[in-house]
């Protein structure tokens, strides 16, 4: 007599969700495409896609394709979730921030001015310079300096100034200053050049 599986059919895994993007960014009446289509994986039967837009926990929006649109009216800070429900009835959801009226960089410091260099000792083609600058707006947590964009160090937001050692100068040397926030994010750089020596 021939042998009869018994034996269930293997569970399709729930997929993993997520959002194209950590966050989306857009001022008001513009058009924000959200999508969660790449994280889905190959061949995964999708019932309906639940989109709640301002994650009041209302769904705005159902369909049965992994993208949408949705156009916020007014400032906006929140979250938009999605949830999907498997072909198995399973469900699985996503969350993504949403950040209305401001762009990816604001809040982070304003590049420094006044980015001025001298050096304050030399021997063997090798200097110790002396950099200065002044804020190009608020004050940062702490300010970062880089030789060709590499960190040499830091200093607090109060420093004006900083003593970088050992820059080589068998080029020209870009010294850069860089101001962080109190969780290290970066904002936008100055540098100045330091030129090759000349032998």
């Amino acid at each position: 007599m021939p042998a009869v599986n018994s034996a269930a059919p293997a569970a399709v895994p729930l997929p993993e969700l997520r959002f194209a993007n950590p966050d989306y960014y857009a001022m008001p009446g513009q058009t924000v495409t959200f999508s969660v289509s790449e994280s889905l994986p190959r061949g995964v039967n999708i019932a309906q896609y639940e989109w709640d837009f301002d994650g009041n926990g209302v769904v705005d929006q159902v369909g049965p394709i992994p993208v949408a649109t949705h156009s916020y009216p007014a400032l906006f800070e929140g979250t938009a979730t999605v949830r999907i429900t498997h072909a198995s009835g399973r469900r699985s959801t996503a969350s993504t921030g949403v950040h209305i009226g401001r762009g990816p960089r604001d809040g982070l410091p304003v590049a420094p001015v006044n980015v001025s260099v001298a050096v304050t000792a030399h021997s063997n083609g090798i200097s110790t310079v002396h950099v200065t600058w002044e804020p190009g707006g608020p004050e940062p947590y702490r300010w970062g300096v880089t030789v060709d964009g590499i960190p040499a160090g830091m200093v607090e937001g109060a420093a004006r100034s900083a003593t970088i050692t050992d820059v080589h100068r068998v080029r020209d040397v870009r010294i850069g200053v860089v101001g962080f926030t109190q969780n290290q994010a970066m904002g936008d750089s100055a540098s100045v050049t330091l030129p090759a020596l000349s032998y």
